[in-house]
């Protein structure tokens, strides 16, 4: 699949067209209802039946939590979306509205998840300031701490972000929605001394300010469910034969586009003795740095472990016992999250009827698909990629790459060609004689080295003795052209489509997320 983001302000990338939601739907949806997994110890029917009970009313408790209470409307087809609760751009925040619209038009349930599970980008925003990309952090930065546990750090920095912007936003032609939305966020923070939480509530404050209500949970709670313990602790049963398809699926990925690093586009599960890598994130609680989860396993047991020293032990049956021991791990301080991969293939199997992704979501789940097929020998259910591209109203100069091209050959003419630019203009006979001088040189004949060089050089003495009567054309091409490279790097910056939703105009992201009906 060749996914690349729009170019264009206002473009749309869906993959399907949107068009053939209904059919993905409806294919979907006789698949997953006509599969039996062995691999996982019950009827794929029975855990998403389970899965959806669990996860719903997880929501359910999460927006009862956050103030926000939402009616519940039954529907036995069910959309989903998901994304790390971070200020993403304008195309990430696109999957939100047509996913509630996709809902709307099948009468389907909509559900985003809040992927809390992922690791805490740096928190910085990334803003176009005169001809740099400025970086205005929000708060201490923390390493490798998922956003489930990443609290604020610094409140006066994070409160501080809107007039810190204020001096770089001054010169722009419009307002960008960061100081209102800010002012959620900080409303949030009373409630709240999660980040990302704090991030993800007053998005859905707008949301519902402009239709768009649905369901939410975050993947941490998803990933405490008794679905969620029968889905991984099916993948630790068969470790060895999962380990092995996967790293198999991913080595062929590779050798197919060309890679050749073995990190890209993710790592092989890796090997250490005995220890075989699980695919899903591990740590301690009070060290919410995470690592990866290593399994031993013997006849009797499955023994975890997570940096350098041993873990629980759970019984390896890959029975009820064994599911209730999973769900006793977090209690006990063990807390096992799934990793991308594993995330999504969880809620395409037993939550969703169609998961939309975004473009690198899409790219991944490539693999994601193929997994599927060979680990659970069933066709993966298939997927719609969404994203868009809107650009910040901002002064650009589409042009100026072309005229710099010009200007620099403009300015070697006038240094090795100043004849052309004097030819059709008054001039005394000192340059007439420079002209025939010149190319007397040209037409020298050139048979011998010495006689080459000497061309050359009697050439080049002529160009300079030239340089003075055009000099002025020199200087004010050359000043064009480095505004034309000023205008460029602006151009550069300006027309990004990664800048954080908060820094566009609210009428602009309304106006294209409510289009006319």
């Amino acid at each position: 699949m060749n996914l690349r983001a729009p170019k264009e302000h206002g473009q749309v990338l869906a993959v399907p067209a949107l068009d053939q939601v209904g059919g993905l739907l409806q294919g979907n949806r006789h698949l997953l209802n006509s599969i039996h997994l062995d691999t996982v110890g019950k009827s794929l029917t029975e855990l998403r039946g389970l899965a959806r009970r669990e996860v719903l009313a997880a929501s359910t408790l999460y927006h009862q939590e956050a103030g926000a209470a939402l009616p519940i409307i039954p529907s036995d087809t069910w959309i989903l979306a998901g994304h790390q609760p971070e200020l993403f751009h304008p195309g990430v925040w696109f999957k939100n509205f047509t996913l509630n619209r996709l809902a709307r038009t099948h009468g389907a349930f909509a559900l985003n998840l809040v992927v809390d599970t992922d690791t805490a980008k740096p928190a910085l925003l990334h803003v176009p300031s005169n001809d740099r990309l400025a970086r205005l952090a929000y708060d201490r930065s923390i390493l490798e701490t998922p956003y489930e546990a990443r609290t604020v750090q610094d409140e006066p920095l994070f409160a501080d972000l809107p007039s810190r912007l204020e001096p770089i936003a001054r010169p722009w032609n419009f307002e960008p929605m960061l100081p209102s939305f800010w002012q959620e966020v900080m409303r949030q923070a009373k409630r709240t001394p999660l980040l990302g939480e704090r991030f993800a509530a007053a998005r859905r404050t707008v949301e519902c300010a402009w239709g768009c209500a649905q369901h939410e949970v975050p993947m941490s709670r998803v990933c405490q469910t008794e679905a969620f313990a029968w889905f991984a602790c099916s993948i630790l049963g068969r470790l060895l034969t999962f380990h092995d398809a996967y790293n198999q699926i991913l080595r062929d990925y590779r050798r197919e586009h060309g890679i050749r690093s073995r990190h890209h586009p993710v790592s092989d599960l890796a090997v250490e003795g005995d220890w075989l890598e699980a695919p899903f994130w591990a740590w301690r609680r009070g060290t919410p740095r995470r690592g990866k989860l290593f399994v031993k396993r013997t006849r009797d047991a499955w023994t975890l472990r997570v940096g350098g020293a041993d873990g629980p032990q759970l019984p390896g049956a890959n029975s009820t016992q064994t599911i209730d021991a999973w769900r006793e791990l977090e209690s006990q301080g063990f807390i096992i999250r799934s990793r991308a991969l594993t995330t999504t293939m969880f809620a395409r199997l037993f939550l969703a009827d169609l998961f939309i992704h975004g473009i690198g979501g899409g790219i991944y789940d490539e693999l994601t698909d193929r997994i599927i097929e060979s680990y659970y020998a069933m066709p993966a259910p298939a997927f719609l990629v969404l994203s868009a591209t809107l650009l910040l109203p901002l002064p650009q100069y589409p042009n100026a790459a072309g005229q710099a091209r010009m200007m620099t050959r403009q300015l070697r003419d006038l240094t090795y060609k100043a004849e052309r630019y004097l030819a059709n203009t008054e001039h005394t006979s000192e340059i007439d004689q420079l002209f025939r001088l010149k190319q007397e040189w040209i037409e020298r004949d050139g048979a011998t080295h010495q006689a080459r060089a000497e061309r050359f050089e009697r050439i080049r003495a002529v160009n300079a003795q030239l340089q003075p009567y055009v000099h002025t054309q020199y200087e004010q091409v050359r000043a064009d052209l480095e505004e034309r490279h000023a205008q460029m790097k602006w151009h550069e910056i300006a027309t990004r489509r990664d800048y954080a939703f908060c820094l566009y105009p609210e009428n602009m992201l309304r106006t294209f997320y409510q289009p006319p009906v």
